[in-house]
């Protein structure tokens, strides 16, 4: 019986913890996104680990180009940078994986400047927890301009 109440308790246990970090994972993604637009990259650079790395895939028609992995400074400067349109990526579709130490968040997006249509695609964001505080550690998405009806909106 107390084996049994044990095993119990250390499953909700568990259950509550990925509870916990999946709400903390969302409000470091709600944070990137709100950060971006209202021009503020202090609201992301607190979420992403001093190393982390950013990709890109670009898709247009049968051509795929993926970018060279890159640092995320060029990215936090533009964002930073006072525009006369809002960048706003408006995402989807959420998926959030996460063990202990590891997380990974798949989300489908659209992106607008202003009000006008850009390019859709799908971000993956990549997280680690270190001293009880979850770090993007890479970022990678692909962008499109066709075949985006389904997330204009």
């Amino acid at each position: 019986m107390l084996t049994c109440l044990m095993w119990v308790s250390s499953q909700l246990y568990a259950q509550s913890n990925t509870q916990n970090d999946s709400s903390a994972i969302m409000n470091i993604i709600t944070d990137v996104f709100e950060g971006m637009r209202i021009n503020d990259s202090s609201k992301i650079s607190q979420h992403m680990h001093p190393r982390v790395k950013m990709q890109s895939v670009n898709i247009n028609g049968e051509s795929t180009k993926i970018s060279e992995i890159g640092e995320a400074s060029g990215w936090l400067k533009a964002v930073a940078t006072e525009k006369d349109q809002i960048w706003d990526e408006r995402t989807y579709n959420y998926q959030i994986q996460s063990t202990d130490k590891l997380a990974s968040v798949w989300m489908d997006y659209a992106f607008y400047v202003g009000e006008q249509f850009s390019h859709c695609g799908v971000n993956s964001f990549q997280l680690v927890k270190m001293n009880e505080k979850w770090k993007i550690i890479y970022i990678i998405d692909t962008r499109k301009q066709q075949g985006c009806d389904d997330l204009k909106k």
